[in-house]
C-alpha cells in the first residue's frame, strides 16, 4: 500500500508539473509502473535472512499491486492516461478469480506458479520484436537512473516501517525494488489507452533496467540496515515498546 501511495503522490507531484513525458526521458508511466511494483521473488528471499514467518506471510498482499492494474488506476485517477472502466474490470476480474481460486485449490495455485517465467518469457519476446535497437540502449541508460530512484524509495519505506510498525526490521528496505514483470505493464495499459504507445519501447526497456538495479542494490541496503538495527539494539530485534527504552 505505501507503494501505490508514492506512486500516487510521484504522479500528482511531477506528472502535474511535467506531465507524461516525464523527466530525463523517463515517462510517468515509467515511473508509475516502477515505483508501486516490487520484486516479490526477492522479498521472500530476504526474509529468509532478515524475517520471519510473519514477514513472508505478507507476500499475498505484497503481490495485488505489481501488475498494470495499479499503474492503470494511479494513473487514470491522476488524469495523466485515459483509462476505460472496462479496461480496470478486465485486470481486476482475472486477479480476484485468481487469487479465490489459488486459496481453495493448492495444485492451481503451484500450476500458475510454475508457468509464470514461460507466460513473462512470451510476452518478453512480443514486446522485444516490436523494439528498436536504438531505443533499448538508450533507454537502457535512464534506466539505471529508475533504478536508482527505486531503490531510494527502499531508504524511505524502512524509516517509515520502523516508525510506524512494532517490529523493528530492516526488510522495510526491501520495497525499494522493481518487479521484473514490470517490464511488461507499459504495453499493457497502452492497450487500455492508445495515447501511451509512444512511450512503451522506452519505458519497457527502462523498466527491465530498473528491475536488475535493485535487484542488485536491495541486498546490500537490507543488509546494511539490518547490521546497523543489531549495533543499536542487539541480535534479537525488539518490538516498538522494547524499542522505545533504547531511545
Amino acid at each position: 500500500m505505501m507503494k501505490v501511495i508514492a506512486g500516487g503522490i510521484v504522479v500528482y507531484g511531477i506528472g502535474s508539473l511535467l506531465g507524461p513525458e516525464g523527466f530525463i526521458g523517463i515517462s510517468m508511466l515509467a515511473l508509475v509502473a516502477c515505483i508501486t511494483s516490487s520484486n516479490s521473488s526477492l522479498y521472500i528471499a530476504l526474509c529468509s535472512n532478515y524475517g520471519d514467518s510473519s514477514d513472508a506471510g505478507a507476500i499475498s498482499v505484497f503481490c495485488i499491486k505489481d501488475g498494470p492494474f495499479v499503474t492503470m488506476v494511479v494513473l487514470g485517477v491522476s488524469g495523466l492516461a485515459n483509462i476505460p472502466f472496462a479496461a480496470l474490470l478486465s485486470m481486476i476480474i482475472p486477479l480476484l478469480i485468481g487469487m479465490v481460486w489459488g486459496n481453495v485449490d493448492e495444485k492451481f495455485k503451484q500450476l500458475c506458479a510454475a508457468s509464470q517465467p514461460l507466460v513473462i518469457i512470451i510476452m518478453s519476446f512480443a514486446i522485444g520484436a516490436n523494439s528498436s535497437m536504438n531505443t533499448v540502449f538508450t533507454a537502457g541508460l535512464s534506466g539505471i537512473v529508475l533504478g536508482l530512484i527505486s531503490a531510494c524509495t527502499g531508504v524511505i519505506f524502512y524509516f517509515v516501517y520502523n516508525l510506524f510498525l512494532k517490529k523493528k526490521t530492516a526488510l522495510g528496505a526491501a520495497l525499494g525494488t522493481t518487479a521484473a514483470s514490470s517490464a511488461l505493464t507499459p504495453a499493457m495499459v497502452a492497450q487500455a489507452d492508445p495515447t501511451l504507445q509512444v512511450y512503451v519501447q522506452s519505458a519497457t526497456a527502462q523498466l527491465a533496467t530498473a528491475s536488475i538495479i535493485t535487484m542488485l542494490i536491495a541486498p546490500l541496503v537490507v543488509a546494511y540496515f539490518d547490521k546497523k538495527l543489531k549495533q543499536k539494539y542487539g541480535t534479537e530485534l525488539p518490538d516498538a515498546e522494547t524499542a522505545t527504552s533504547h531511545q
